[in-house]
């Protein structure tokens, strides 16, 4: 990743069932490399749905237990919607005048550009003479350009689920690299137990699932590159 690291100063210098936990495949869901996953296939049959009988608060959250993450978990619908991203995961924050200041410590990777010396095509090294200000600021620059923050939105899941509102870690879609080419991706992510209506003849009832949500992206080659 370091090559498209020199490029920027380079620029710069001179540019189950019976309370089992089932897989989330085997309950259709799928996680996509971008954080929710596909609308869910489910029946449009109306017997197939929890009635309000099934769906007493204080009886699931009793077989939930301790499984119940309020974080990224709520029972009824967020106030602030489904459409709003919380970016406070971004590194940076926007002062008055404009300008971003960094949050939390810099990343090891973008302490260790070399900014004193440009090495050239022949193997030679040139000095250069970058002042302590401006080798901060394009660190600085070199943060914000490959930050891959994680921003999360609420999503419903629908009736058959309960929680039925889970919070989703999302990737940025824009280039995290100079060229553009890399993409944010998701690196890590924690799998929340839900409770998944679940029906086999003749009977339905509540089962826990696993549910993947993203908790950390970072910059990758795409997954169409040919290297």
């Amino acid at each position: 990743m370091r090559w498209w690291l020199g490029v920027v100063v380079w620029l710069a210098l001179f540019g189950g069932e019976n309370g089992s936990v089932v897989s989330p495949e085997d309950q259709g869901l799928r996680a996509g490399n971008w954080g929710p996953g596909p609308g869910l296939l489910e029946s449009s049959d109306p017997a197939t749905e929890p009635s309000p009988e099934d769906l007493n608060a204080t009886d699931l959250m009793t077989k939930l237990g301790s499984a119940f993450d309020v974080q990224f978990m709520s029972v009824n619908e967020p106030p602030e919607g489904l459409q709003a991203i919380d970016t406070s995961q971004f590194s940076f924050r926007r002062k008055k005048n404009g300008r971003l200041v960094p949050m939390g410590p810099m990343p090891q990777y973008i302490r260790e550009v070399e900014l004193g010396v440009v090495k050239l095509a022949d193997g030679s090294r040139l000095k250069t003479q970058v002042p302590v200000k401006l080798k901060r600021k394009l660190r600085q620059l070199l943060w914000a350009l490959t930050a891959c923050p994680v921003g999360f939105k609420w999503r419903d899941l629908g009736a058959r689920f309960w929680p039925r509102w889970i919070r989703e870690g999302l990737c940025p879609r824009s280039s995290c690299s100079v060229p553009a080419g890399m993409k944010c991706r998701p690196l890590a992510a924690q799998h929340k137990t839900l409770l998944r209506w679940h029906c086999r003849s003749p009977a339905c009832q509540w089962i826990k699932v696993q549910y993947p949500v993203v908790v950390q992206c970072s910059c990758a080659c795409s997954s169409r590159s040919p290297h």
